[in-house]
């Protein structure tokens, strides 16, 4: 539909106002990013609202909603966006492929933002910050869903709002980080280890892997978060201090699997 602000009568009221700023829950994580640590994680095997409103709890900063590994589609999505809206989570969705189309609906839906998977060029990371902005920072197509009546300017609001992460999996791509993250409007720059190790012909999940991460110079653009996704949380304090505030630390099946071995070790411990 043709770009457009609001509809002729905009909703009003206290519950117009919640939804307005579960919309906009994509500032409050860029803000984190840029104050040097924002913490999230990956929901791949178990997504259910449960799941996100488990994760809220724990505390973490965000959640990325990962279609390229998991059984995720578009009818749960809405549900699983919905429940990180209602709890005041961020939630990033992990599109399968870099399309227009495809960043466009996810963000219709109400994600807070995208993470793009194998971003190699400049050019690239330019396609994904236009397919995530309303124009004129980018190519977004506007229809004034409902959702969006309680905003000032839907056009504005929603396009500061967008969090936009690209995802760096290949040596290629290590190799133009710094043009690539000079991409206006790209928010975060993201190291994705395992399929980083399949093209430096490692095993993937080794150490080896993030001693090569290690061996480059990222520096990023003023603003840009560094990005990275680490198994070990003990970690973590190593990674930020190397300029990576932009973490997702383990993911929602192997915490359950750790938490429960926990439980179960404690109970048999005078077995």
């Amino acid at each position: 539909m043709g770009a457009g602000n609001k509809t002729d009568e905009p909703s009003s009221g206290p519950h117009a106002r919640t939804v307005s700023r579960s919309l906009l829950l994509g500032t409050a994580l860029r803000k984190k990013a840029r104050e040097g640590f924002a913490l999230g994680t990956f929901l791949i095997e178990l997504p259910a609202a449960g799941t996100v409103e488990a994760l809220a709890i724990a505390g973490f900063d965000f959640v990325v909603l990962d279609l390229e590994h998991s059984a995720i589609g578009f009818a749960r999505l809405e549900s699983l966006i919905l429940a990180g809206r209602a709890c005041e989570l961020p939630v990033i969705v992990r599109v399968w492929e870099p399309s227009a189309g495809l960043i466009g609906k996810v963000l219709d839906i109400g994600a807070s933002g995208v993470m793009a998977p194998h971003i190699e060029s400049a050019e690239q990371a330019r396609a994904i910050v236009d397919a995530a902005r309303f124009p004129p920072g980018g190519t977004r197509g506007f229809s004034p869903l409902k959702k969006f009546d309680g905003l000032d300017e839907p056009l504005r609001d929603l396009s500061e709002a967008a969090y936009v992460i690209v995802q760096l999996e290949g040596k290629s791509a290590l190799d133009r980080a710094a043009a690539i993250a000079a991409v206006e409007g790209v928010d975060a720059i993201f190291i994705g280890p395992y399929d980083l190790a399949l093209s430096l012909n490692l095993p993937p999940g080794g150490k080896d892997i993030y001693d090569a991460i290690g061996d480059y110079s990222l520096e990023f653009s003023a603003g840009v978060a560094g990005g990275i996704y680490i198994d070990n949380p003990e970690e973590s304090l190593l990674w930020r201090r190397k300029g990576f505030g932009l973490q997702c630390v383990s993911f929602d099946s192997r915490m359950l699997v750790a938490g429960a071995r926990e439980v179960v070790a404690a109970a048999r411990r005078d077995v």
